[in-house]
C-alpha cells in the first residue's frame, strides 16, 4: 500500500511537470500565432547583450535584448525578442539573433493593444515552442507508459487465474 502512494506521488510529480511543460509550450505558440495580427510600432533596441551560462552540463547561449517603444503616447520597454525563445546550446543561433540587434538598432515592435506591455520583436512558431512542446509530449508519454507498466505489474494474477478452468488443485 505504501509503495503505490509512493509510486502515484512519484509518477503524478512527473506528469506534472510534463503537463507544465505542455502548457508553457501551447500558451507560446498560441501567443506566437497571435502576435502576427498584432499592430507594430518602431521600437528601439537599449541594451543588447549575448549570454553565456556555463554549468557541469556544459554551455547554454541567449541573446538578450530591451528595447522602448510607444504604442500609445506613453514610452514602455520590452524584453521578449519572441514567446518560447529560451536559452539552448546552440551558440550560432543565439549569436546571430544578438549579431542582428544590436544596441540603436530600430525594429518594429509587436504589441497587443488589449494589453500593450505585452510585445515582442518576431512572431510565428519557432524552434524554442517546437522543442518545449516535443520535449513536454515525450516526457509525459514516457511518464504515462512506465507509470502503466508499475501500475500493471502490481495487479496481481487475478484476470489470468479467472480465465483457467481448474478442475483439481492436485494437493
Amino acid at each position: 500500500m505504501g509503495g503505490s502512494i509512493f509510486l502515484t506521488l512519484f509518477f503524478g510529480l512527473f506528469l506534472a511537470i510534463g503537463a507544465a511543460m505542455l502548457f508553457w509550450g501551447g500558451r507560446s505558440y498560441y501567443y506566437a500565432q497571435e502576435a502576427a495580427h498584432w499592430p507594430t510600432t518602431p521600437g528601439d533596441i537599449i541594451a543588447s547583450d549575448f549570454k553565456v551560462n556555463s554549468d557541469s552540463d556544459g554551455d547554454t547561449y541567449e541573446a538578450r535584448v530591451e528595447y522602448k517603444y510607444n504604442p500609445d503616447g506613453y514610452e514602455r520597454t520590452g524584453k521578449a525578442i519572441a514567446f518560447g525563445y529560451t536559452a539552448s546550446s546552440g551558440r550560432q543561433f543565439h549569436h546571430e539573433i544578438y549579431e542582428a540587434l544590436p544596441v540603436g538598432a530600430q525594429v518594429a515592435v509587436r504589441y497587443d493593444p488589449s494589453k500593450p506591455d505585452r510585445a515582442v520583436l518576431s512572431y510565428g512558431v519557432n524552434r524554442s515552442i517546437l522543442f518545449i512542446v516535443i520535449f513536454g509530449a515525450i516526457w509525459t508519454i514516457f511518464t504515462v507508459g512506465l507509470a502503466s507498466l508499475f501500475f500493471l505489474s502490481e495487479s496481481g494474477a487475478g484476470t489470468l487465474l479467472d480465465n483457467i478452468m481448474i478442475y483439481s488443485s492436485g494437493r
